[in-house]
């Protein structure tokens, strides 16, 4: 009679066991287009009575296939890839502003078409041009009237351009900070995200299905996208996240986060603080919200400075030749250019409301035009202060500069991708989800459990047996 117990105990520990066989490949199966989710196995193990004979099958748990090495290499790639992608992004907005096409081989046509529709209006190399090319006119023909005016309004065209490149760059610069703030309130909502993830994953601890573990892989990539992080478990499966060396999650709990202050130029910089020690540290490394601050300190800021620099350089230089002439009414001594640089570079207004000040001789006499000669030499000559380029050259270096940088990025931001790609597949690999595997693994728990429901049946004849002898 025991015997036949113990059978009927067997056969349900068996049903048991193919139970959760099939409930598991269910969830696979419906996480399959879930890629956060790695793909889970019952683990069982057989049971046996104090003689050592078995007793059947028990579940002790379930268990999801991760390969740590893989998710640290992805937690790491995702603050790469988000940097590259940030730090793109804002120069290919900095190449729509400037008006040029810099990088026409690898910028995307979005940015292509926008430089191509602003070029016109925009555009400094064709604003320089142009005003080289009425001087030149107005050289050949020092007293004509037209030719003067043509010169006003392509001088004015000129700092038009100056002024308008200053201030998208101005504007520019305010929006990146405003990107900034918000993924300072994004990477701080993640962080207390993450810190839930890890203490659900530390409750639930071996047992669960992994789930947990799935949540919080997703919160520390998606983290690592906006900053370079790392992390650490200790033996009771706590979790330790540090940015910068500055630790902002400490066995689960958050002690830290990011903050943004005001620079001397009014720019947003980031660090990162733990409220328990007061340390704290610039933020540095990877991630969207170093790709912003990288991209705006850096390349973006230097073309600002060197358009900015010609500005200054061309109102001191104009200015110096054109106070030496005198002007059609015998007029002298009067500056071309105000301003001193591309935010506020402009024509003086007394010629602009009177081409006959304009002035072009070096004596009284109407018809020389040494000044204008001057002039065009001052445009050919190089410069030490831009770097023994003249201004037009050295406008092209700062745009070739930016577009070396902009080309750069977009080579680092496809290997990047490929990079990521692989890592990805690669997990995919281990933990995503096969359907075949899936339902292979569906048939062979359900003809188990039909087994196990046979072995049931077959104990309850053997009983109605022994029950009608």
């Amino acid at each position: 009679m025991g015997g036949l117990l113990n059978t009927l105990e067997i056969a349900s520990s068996s049903l048991l066991a193919s139970r959760a066989g099939i409930e598991t490949a269910g969830v696979n199966i419906s996480n399959v287009n879930n890629p956060g989710y790695a793909r889970q196995r019952v683990i069982v193990e057989p049971r046996r009575d104090p003689t050592g004979a078995g007793t059947g099958v028990e579940v002790v748990g379930v268990k999801s296939l991760r390969d740590s090495i893989l998710d640290e290499q992805l937690i790491r790639e995702s603050s790469n890839k988000s940097y590259l992608e940030n730090f793109q992004r804002t120069l290919q907005i900095g190449q729509v502003l400037l008006g040029q096409q810099i990088d026409r081989q690898s910028a995307t046509p979005e940015a292509d078409s926008a430089a191509r529709n602003l070029g016109g209006q925009m555009a400094l190399a064709s604003g320089f041009s142009e005003f080289y090319n009425a001087l030149q006119a107005v050289s050949v023909s020092p007293t004509s009237i037209p030719d003067r005016q043509v010169l006003l309004l392509k001088a004015s065209q000129l700092t038009d351009k100056f002024n308008s490149v200053d201030n998208r760059f101005t504007t520019l610069r305010s929006d990146l900070d405003m990107d900034l703030n918000n993924r300072i309130k994004q990477a701080n909502q993640l962080i207390d995200l993450t810190s839930r993830a890890a203490m659900d994953n530390t409750m639930v601890g071996g047992t669960g299905g992994g789930i947990t573990k799935d949540t919080l892989q997703k919160r520390l990539e998606e983290l690592g996208g906006y900053s370079s992080i790392q992390n650490q478990f200790d033996d009771q499966n706590r979790i330790t996240v540090s940015i910068n060396g500055v630790v902002v999650i400490k066995d689960n709990l958050v002690v830290g986060n990011l903050a943004g202050d005001r620079d001397a130029d009014g720019g947003i910089q980031v660090s990162v603080k733990n409220t328990d020690s007061n340390s704290s540290a610039k933020l540095t490394g990877q991630g969207s919200i170093q790709g912003l601050v990288d991209a705006r300190d850096t390349v973006l800021q230097d073309l600002r400075q060197k358009i900015n620099l010609m500005a200054t350089e061309l109102i001191e230089g104009i200015n110096s030749v054109h106070k030496l002439g005198v002007s059609l009414d015998g007029s002298t001594n009067l500056d071309f250019f105000t301003g001193t640089d591309a935010s506020n570079i402009a024509v003086n207004k007394d010629l602009m409301g009177d081409a006959h000040k304009i002035q072009l001789s070096a004596n009284t006499d109407e018809g020389d035009n040494t000044v204008a000669a001057n002039l065009l030499k001052w445009l050919d000559a190089s410069q030490d202060s831009l770097g023994k380029m003249t201004v037009a050259q050295h406008y092209n270096e700062a745009v070739a500069t930016y577009g070396q940088e902009l080309a750069n990025i977009n080579n680092r931001l496809a290997d990047q991708e490929i990079i990521s790609h692989t890592l990805t597949q690669q997990r995919a690999g281990v933990s995503g989800v096969s359907l075949d595997e899936e339902m292979s693994s569906l048939i062979q728990y359900q003809r188990a459990y039909q087994s196990s429901a046979k072995l049931i049946s077959t104990v309850n004849e053997l009983f109605q047996t022994i029950l009608s002898m």
